[in-house]
């Protein structure tokens, strides 16, 4: 029998949620401030992903997803997606605490399209669809339960349908303190309404938590919901001892067979899925077994690698993306910075913050990415059009062939581990004249270290970080080659930390800015990435 190793996607992909839609497993996650919005991930067997869409190319266009006007969204962005396949329609939820509004996206195709677009005033925290006969409703809440039903428009829209109803006053399961039950996926199953969510005890590991009523009753109004804790268990993972695996729901496998999609801290690298098996029993209650190595479900494991991270020679595609196939997105493409500019990147990649597609280009010169400036900035956290890639454990390299030959006196371009406590090694210009550095920040994003320069007079360079998780390390390296065949470490190692304010796991990141003058224009022949460190030829 064929078997996997926990976590699935040894990589950052948070607050995920699962479907099965009778042929294929699907998954969404956590955006965050990266858009394209809301990743789609696509499986045969719940354990091996790609990545096959997003619900939108951006979120919404404010400042501060956009990174304007000296706003931004890190921590904040769109939050913990659901999503559901109901009656031959696919729909996905997602609430931002930035815009303080809920989106839901609807589509009869959810790689494809096209994507029915409804804003909803005012954040449900941590939402999730749910089905029940004619109704729609979202379920959410942080520290209690709380349930809105949806109505539909004439156009296919939805809109709020009257005030929402607190279900459970209080759905903590034994914890008097701590991160207070949230992170609600709600379903209708046989006779019962379960609402499963994580809560974190002072001191204590994560734990998944669940309610369940046969009725969406209210407590104040005599409904009898329980609650129980339903798993604590954490799974030490490349050496990192777990703080406990929770936060998702449950699907039903082809097989008949049912299933968790959980996810549990890795330190630095994020927030990865752990794949749970669930019984019912006799009671009604689910039981988990998670272990670090499982059979896979329905014992055919997929021939298809998980391609969550891959390397890009950045050739460009003929047509949009499916995620531009909206019906109702005008308002998002009115401006030049927000329309589909004629060059489509590979679904791995995510820009920091919503792009200015003015800016960048597949087809400027082909095979090639160009990233023009067209703002100044005062370093990487400000800078636009930065685009990333996830990391991944337990080691991973990444690299890129850079012209640097179009910049101009005051740009910096180059490549990033990236989260507020960065580490970078670039090229500089200044005076007329090139030279590489490397450089770190402290934990509020300030500069603390900065590298003795290299004198460079290439036109290409190739630069290349390296990430290691094994074993506590979560350290960063950087290199660089001048002739494409020796590689040159620079400067000193960046300690990675998992910092709050940005709120995500370390990216691979491809940054160019201008301090100065805009104008400048580098290209990217290639990125490529591999999973051991320190070696990768150009």
């Amino acid at each position: 029998m064929p078997t996997f190793t926990n976590p699935v996607v040894f990589s950052d992909v948070p607050d995920p949620d699962v479907i099965y839609d009778g042929v294929q497993y699907y998954m969404v996650s956590t955006t965050m401030y990266f858009a394209p919005n809301v990743p789609i991930m696509r499986s045969t067997d719940l354990v091996h992903w790609s990545i096959v869409g997003y619900t939108g190319a951006i979120l919404d266009d404010t400042d501060a997803l956009a990174l304007r006007n000296g706003k931004s969204a890190y921590g904040q962005g769109s939050w913990a997606a659901s999503i559901k396949h109901h009656d031959g329609t696919y729909y996905i939820s997602v609430g931002s605490l930035t815009t303080e509004k809920t989106y839901l996206y609807s589509t009869p195709s959810i790689e494809n399209g096209p994507w029915t677009r409804s804003v909803l005033d005012g954040y449900a925290h941590d939402q999730s669809l749910l089905f029940d006969g004619d109704d729609t409703y979202l379920v959410y809440g942080g520290g209690a339960i709380d349930l809105r039903k949806l109505k539909r428009n004439d156009d296919g829209t939805f809109a709020w349908d009257g005030a929402a109803t607190r279900l459970v006053d209080d759905a903590n399961v034994d914890q008097t303190s701590g991160l207070n039950a949230e992170g609600s996926h709600a379903y209708k199953i046989g006779e019962y309404y379960f609402v499963f969510m994580i809560e974190w005890p002072t001191n204590e590991i994560r734990k998944e938590v669940l309610w369940r009523s046969t009725s969406l009753t209210p407590q104040s109004q005599g409904g009898t919901w329980e609650g129980r804790v339903v798993l604590s268990q954490a799974v030490t993972v490349a050496g990192r001892k777990g703080d406990g695996a929770a936060q998702g729901g449950v699907v039903q496998a082809a097989d008949g067979q049912w299933y968790a999609m959980l996810f549990q801290d890795e330190g630095p690298l994020g927030r990865s899925p752990q794949l749970a098996c669930v019984t019912w029993g006799d009671d009604g209650w689910p039981t988990y077994a998670l272990d670090r190595t499982m059979p896979v479900p329905c014992t055919t494991a997929s021939s298809d690698p998980t391609d969550i991270v891959t390397s890009d020679e950045f050739d460009n595609r003929a047509a949009p993306a499916g995620y531009w196939n909206t019906a109702d997105a005008g308002a998002l493409a009115a401006s030049d910075e927000n329309a589909w500019n004629g060059s489509s990147l590979g679904l791995q990649w995510q820009w920091n913050h919503n792009p200015d597609n003015r800016l960048w280009s597949l087809s400027d010169r082909p095979s090639h990415l160009r990233l023009t400036t067209g703002s100044t900035a005062s370093g990487i956290l400000d800078a636009r059009n930065t685009l990333t890639q996830r990391t991944y454990g337990p080691t991973c390299s990444g690299a890129i062939s850079l012209d640097v030959s179009h910049m101009k006196d005051g740009d910096v371009a180059g490549l990033s581990t990236y989260q507020q406590k960065y580490g970078y090694v670039a090229v500089e210009a200044e005076n007329g004249t090139k030279r590489l550095v490397m450089r770190r920040a402290d934990r509020k994003g300030n500069v603390a270290f900065t590298s003795a320069t290299v004198p460079l007079t290439v036109e290409t360079i190739y630069l290349r970080a390296d990430a290691d998780f094994r074993d506590l390390a979560d350290s960063a390296s950087f290199a660089y080659s001048l002739d494409g065949a020796a590689w040159t470490a620079i400067g000193d190692d960046l300690a990675m930390e998992y910092n709050l304010d940005h709120f995500t796991g370390y990216r691979f990141a491809i940054f160019y800015y201008a301090a100065t003058e805009t104008g400048g224009y580098v290209d990217v022949d290639w990125f490529r990435v591999r999973d051991d460190i320190g070696g990768m030829r150009p």
